[in-house]
Parts: structure tokens; sequence; C-alpha cells
């Protein structure tokens, strides 16, 4: 199955979208709790066609779970249909059901907690991706085993972004959405080609026999990384660090590459990361780095490759945040692949005038890679 010829940006959750709705949410619940009015009508729903599958997504504009429409992922291989109960009903959960190509039919029931669920979106293997909401600042994406009809993986996330190819997943840390004004952004990437438990990267203290697969730790942290690291920033024992994103995860159109801003002490930079090669992955551009990583935890990990970050730091007269009082995503305006270019749009202040606006283009070749 070939996923990677569109791509459903309406559907998955940007960080700057994420970010302000999360924020929003529970207000919103609240007025809808308490409005008397005739209950509105379901979300406005986009279909699209990617590759031989025909989804309808939900076009998100906020957290109302009452709005729920149906929402699928059909291929010739797969139908995944999301299954709403009647109103009044004792059981409220959603549940997905799913029909293969031989007829077999099951339905998996989602953990009632996730009252919204955007985007139903199948992975180059027999798994597909929730993109899922339950209220407040609580948000998750899930993955679901479609021959063995049962979730996998459910892990708590902000700014979730769906590959074209739908192999990965990008997001920030559980960590940053359980208190936001405490936490910087650590960039985690899970991979859906590797298990459950090979798509962690840390233990909690209290778990000296790595049993548990602990929600902060889940994903492989591409950003921020310390030399030689392979493991999560351990919250525990690190110092908080102060990265903060400032754009949505822009992917390159074969999934092999994403880029997207972040900015640490005042200073943006572009942070791009190289995705892992995998020969389970078909679809899998063969042709990137081959570099490998050593392995130092023999008990899940071994002879994988991994993704590698590579960052581009706007110093000197391309430094949009010099003197600033606030460095943000206000001064990111747009970023966009352009073959083996970034080209993004940058924004000034200028307080003698109009802000000053700075188109650039950085040849990949510019770009540093963290050191091993």
């Amino acid at each position: 199955m070939n996923t990677q010829t569109g791509f459903i940006a309406s559907g998955m959750i940007g960080i700057g979208v994420v970010t302000l709705l999360s924020a929003s949410i529970f207000a919103q619940q609240t007025a809808s709790s308490t409005s008397t009015q005739i209950p509105e009508p379901p979300f406005a729903t986009q279909t699209s066609h990617i590759g031989a599958a025909e989804v309808k997504t939900v076009v998100v504009t906020g957290y109302f779970p009452e709005r729920q429409p149906v929402i699928y992922w059909h291929d010739p291989e797969w139908k995944i249909d999301l299954v709403i109960p009647p109103a009044g009903s004792e059981n409220d959960a959603y549940s997905l059901r799913i029909l293969s190509s031989d007829g077999h039919s099951s339905t998996v029931e989602i953990p009632e907690v996730y009252g919204q669920i955007n985007t139903i979106y199948r992975t180059p293997g027999d798994k597909v991706i929730l993109d899922a909401i339950c209220g407040g600042m609580c948000t998750s994406f899930l993955i679901v085993d479609l021959k063995q009809a049962k979730i996998i993986d459910d892990i708590g996330a902000v700014g979730v972004t769906i590959s074209p190819n739908g192999r990965f997943v990008l997001y920030l840390s559980g960590h940053t959405a359980r208190a936001p004004e405490q936490e910087s952004s650590n960039y985690h990437l899970y991979d859906t080609a590797k298990s459950p438990r090979e798509n962690y990267c840390g233990h909690v203290s209290s778990d000296p026999s790595h049993d548990k697969l602990a929600e902060f730790w889940r994903g492989f942290q591409v950003y921020p990384q310390k030399p030689g690291q392979i493991f999560c920033t351990n919250k525990e024992n690190d110092s908080l660090e102060d990265n903060y994103s400032a754009s949505d995860f822009i992917w390159s159109a074969d999934s092999s590459k994403v880029v997207f801003a972040d900015v640490k002490s005042g200073v943006i930079s572009l942070i791009m990361v190289k995705m892992p090669r995998d020969d389970r992955d078909k679809d899998h551009d063969r042709d990137h780095d081959k570099d490998h990583i050593e392995d130092h935890d023999q008990d899940h990990r071994v002879d994988n490759d991994w993704p590698r970050t590579f960052v581009y730091a706007f110093v000197g007269a391309e430094n949009v945040c010099a003197d600033a009082k606030y460095c943000d995503s206000n001064n990111v305006r747009s970023i966009a692949w352009d073959g083996e270019k970034i080209k993004v749009v940058l924004i000034q202040a200028n307080p003698a005038g109009p802000a000053i606006v700075k188109n650039l283009t950085i040849p990949l070749s510019k770009f540093v890679p963290l050191a091993k």
C-alpha cells in the first residue's frame, strides 16, 4: 500500500493550532454544558484521497464531543469506520468497525475518555493512528492493530502530526501537555513500524527493572539532545531546558525528513530530522543517510538505525529576535520545502515602523548535525 501521495493537513493537529485549541477547550466545555440552545450539528468533515484510500476527517474548530461526526479510512485492504453510539446510550464510548478485504469484521472500543476523534490514518503496515482529544489540555494519539483488533498504544501528546506515508508521528512529549507553563518542549518521534516497547526512550526512577512504559518517555527524543544521547531527557535528574516550539511540523513529500522552528534563549533555529531507515517500510526512501547509532539498551533495541537531527540557527543579520522582548511563533510566518532547500519567512519587530519581513532560503547543507 502506498499512502505517500497525499496528506490531510486539516485532519492533523498542528502545534500552533493545538496549543491554542487546547487552551480554549475548557472554556468551550463550560459554555457547552451550560447552554440551553438547540444542539449544534456535527462538525464539518473533509473527504480526501490518499493513494487508493478515501478518507474522511474532522475539520477541527474546537472540542465539542456532542458534535462528533462519522469519519473513516477506506482502502482496498481495510475499511475502518468510527461508530458513534446512539443518543441516550448507556455506554457513550466510540468504537471502530474494521472490515478486511477477506470479509472478516471486528470491533474495537475506544476508551470513553476520548470524546472527540479527529482522524483515522493508516500506517504502511496493518495499523491505524487515531488523533484524539479528551478535553482540557488532554490530547493523544492511539495506535490500533487491525489484525489483532485492539489498541496497542495510547500516548498523551501535543501537536500530533503524522508523516505523509503514515509511518511516523512527531509530537511534543506528554509532559508539555500537562504543564505547559512549567515545561519546555521536548520533541518526540514515534515509529509505527516498531513495537510499543521499541518506542520508548527512558524509565522512571521507581521502575528499576524497566517493566513499565512511562508516558513521558515514549517515542525517541529528536530534540533537544545532548552529545551521545539516545534516551529522553530525564526530568528527574536534568535541569529544565528552555526550548519552545515556534511552528508546525513540516514534512517532506516523501516522509524522509521533517523541519520545524524552535526558540531557545531568544534565538530561533530550524530543526531538521532525517527519518530512520527500516526495510519493513517499503515506501520509505532508501537513499538517505544509513549511519547507525550504537545500541545502548539491548532489551529492546538491536541493530536499528535512528533518526538524525540537524540545526540551523538564525544568528547575526538573520536574528529577527535581537533586542526583542519576545521571541516566539509570531516571528515565524512560514516554512516550506524546496527540494534540497528550506524556504522560511521571518518577521522582525520594528519600533520605528512596519515589521520587517525576511525571506530566507537555507540549503540543507548549511544545517549542522547534532554531536553524537
